[in-house]
């Protein structure tokens, strides 16, 4: 009785919200417990408390929009760079050395390295046997969450203090030239398998499209 009780007096109040107004002394006698606290606070002090969190709550909210928006923006202008920098390079050479720098400099990279088949086309890329390369090619542009051996990790990042926590891979498609770059963090989280690609395989797409772009002038050469 107590509980169809209490859901009367809820749909009464919701019903008729100008009842407590039209009872100033009910509503004066009203106290309710502070949480946490052995005093008590008037029924309009908890209200105003509960949009003050409210307000605090979307304030937070907002604030997280615009940081992503800002980061948004941020990396826009990081592919922007990369982009024009790929479009001065003049041969592979050069196209490795823009991706490189942007990278390390502008995406904040903390270590990668570049694995191409048996027919290596990239300089300072790890040569891998046939067998090798095609456990490890795929035809997806870019993978987050990537697992490798402890014996793989140790030869493709020999000089890390500890093995990488977390891999990423931006494959590399060419006509005359394949290749997979492995980025690694000590984070856990950072390249985790639930991470967005959409950042890599726009990556992917530039450094594939200059590398084809320099394939005729590396051959003059």
């Amino acid at each position: 009785m107590q509980d169809e009780s209490a859901a009367q007096c809820r749909a009464y109040l919701q019903a008729h919200p100008e009842f407590l107004l039209q009872e100033p002394d009910l509503l004066q006698q009203l106290t309710l417990p502070h949480l946490g606290v052995g005093s008590a606070s008037s029924l309009l002090e908890r209200q105003v408390q509960r949009l003050r969190d409210e307000r605090d709550r979307l304030q937070r909210y907002v604030a997280t929009l615009l940081r992503q928006a800002q980061r948004q923006t941020e990396l826009g202008r990081h592919l922007g760079r990369l982009a024009v920098d790929l479009l001065l390079a003049q041969d592979r050479g050069a196209c490795v050395a823009a991706l490189r720098r942007s990278l390390e400099k502008d995406f904040a990279v903390e270590s990668f390295v570049m694995l191409t088949g048996p027919q290596s086309c990239l300089p300072d890329a790890i040569t891998l046997e046939e067998s090798d390369w095609q456990r490890l090619a795929d035809d997806r542009e870019a993978q987050a969450g990537v697992q490798l051996g402890e014996d793989e990790l140790r030869r493709y990042f020999p000089a890390a203090v500890s093995l990488p926590a977390s891999l990423a891979s931006i494959s590399v498609r060419g006509p005359d030239c394949s290749a997979l770059i492995l980025l690694a963090s000590d984070d856990p989280e950072r390249y985790g398998a639930d991470m967005a690609t959409d950042l890599l395989e726009q990556i992917s797409r530039l450094f594939s499209a200059a590398l084809q772009r320099c394939a005729g002038s590396d051959r003059d050469a």
